[in-house]
């Protein structure tokens, strides 16, 4: 709810500003420390994702290898 509030705050606040006569526009640039946390950020999703695919079971060539490789049932 908290996080709700926030973005609604944060969402008023720029219309107001942007609808304000007052604001006086400026050109800006991103910093290089911008661009190192973009790629560390895509660094770490491509890597979660490479661990993801890594560590998921192989999936059996024939569907009927691992019903042919279970033990036989014991019948009583």
């Amino acid at each position: 709810i908290c996080a709700f509030i926030s973005l609604e705050v944060m969402r008023q606040s720029v219309k107001r500003m942007i609808e304000s006569e007052e604001t006086i526009w400026i050109k800006y640039y991103y910093a290089w420390s911008f661009a190192c946390a973009c790629s560390g950020f895509a660094l770490l999703f491509l890597a979660g994702i490479a661990l993801l695919v890594l560590s998921m079971p192989q999936m059996p060539r024939n569907p009927w290898e691992t019903c042919m490789d279970a033990e036989p049932e014991q019948v009583e």
